[in-house]
C-alpha cells in the first residue's frame, strides 16, 4: 500500500490556526492592547482576489474608453491596477485562474484589482481589433497568453508577469501572484514615505 504525500504550505497552516482561535499561553490581560487584536485581524483576514472580467456590452463605449473609465474608478478607490489577457484554449491560463480562486490574507492582495479580458468574450462579439489595440499599449505581441502587467498610476507598464518570475528567481524568491503584488504594495509604502510618486 503505498503512501500519499500533501504538502501543506507552513502559511497556510498558519493562517489555519489563527482562524480558528488557537489558544495562547498567556492570560488576556496580559497579551496587550486590544489594538493589536485589531491588527492581526487584519493580517489575517482571508480575501479573493479583487477580480473584474471586463466583457463587451452591448450599449458600450469603445474598450479603450471602457477600459479608462474602470481604471479611474479603481485609482479612485486606492487600488493598484493590473491588466490580465488570457484565453479559455490556453493551459497557462487555467492554471492561473486556478490560483485567481485562492484567497490570501488581505493585506498581501487586498490593494490590487485585476481587469480581466478573455479572448473568447472579444472574438464572439467580433471586436478583436480593440483587445488587440489595447493590449498592445503594454505588451506588443499578439495571441501569447497570459499576459498579465501591473500598472502604474498613470496606466504605464510598471512589470509584466514574465520579467517579475525572472526577478525573483534571481533574488531567489518563490515567483507567485502574492509574491509580486506584496512587492509592489511595500515599494509604494517605500515610495510614499520618500515622497515619490508610486501607483
Amino acid at each position: 500500500m503505498s503512501r500519499i504525500r500533501v504538502r501543506i504550505p507552513l502559511a497556510l497552516v498558519l493562517v489555519s490556526l489563527l482562524a480558528l482561535g488557537a489558544s495562547s499561553c498567556t492570560s488576556r490581560e496580559t497579551e496587550g492592547p486590544a489594538t493589536s487584536d485589531k491588527q492581526t485581524a487584519l493580517a489575517t483576514k482571508l480575501v479573493g482576489y479583487d477580480l473584474r472580467r471586463i466583457r463587451p456590452g452591448a450599449y458600450e463605449t469603445s474598450l479603450a474608453d471602457t477600459f479608462e473609465r474602470v481604471r479611474k474608478q479603481a485609482l479612485a478607490q486606492g487600488k493598484t491596477i493590473t491588466v490580465l489577457f488570457g484565453a479559455d484554449w490556453c493551459e497557462a491560463c487555467r492554471t492561473l485562474d486556478v490560483e485567481l480562486g485562492n484567497v490570501h490574507p488581505e493585506q498581501a492582495i487586498g490593494h490590487v484589482r485585476i481587469f480581466e479580458f478573455k479572448e473568447e468574450d472579444w472574438l464572439a462579439a467580433s471586436r478583436m481589433d480593440e483587445l488587440n489595440a489595447l493590449r498592445s499599449r503594454w505588451y506588443p505581441i499578439i495571441n501569447t497568453y497570459p499576459v498579465f502587467v501591473l500598472l502604474d498610476a498613470e496606466g504605464k507598464p510598471v512589470e509584466e508577469m514574465r520579467d517579475a518570475i525572472d526577478r525573483f528567481e534571481s533574488l531567489d524568491i518563490e515567483p507567485s501572484l502574492v509574491n509580486w503584488f506584496t512587492s509592489f504594495r511595500d515599494q509604494a509604502n517605500l515610495d510614499a514615505n520618500a515622497g515619490l510618486a508610486f501607483p
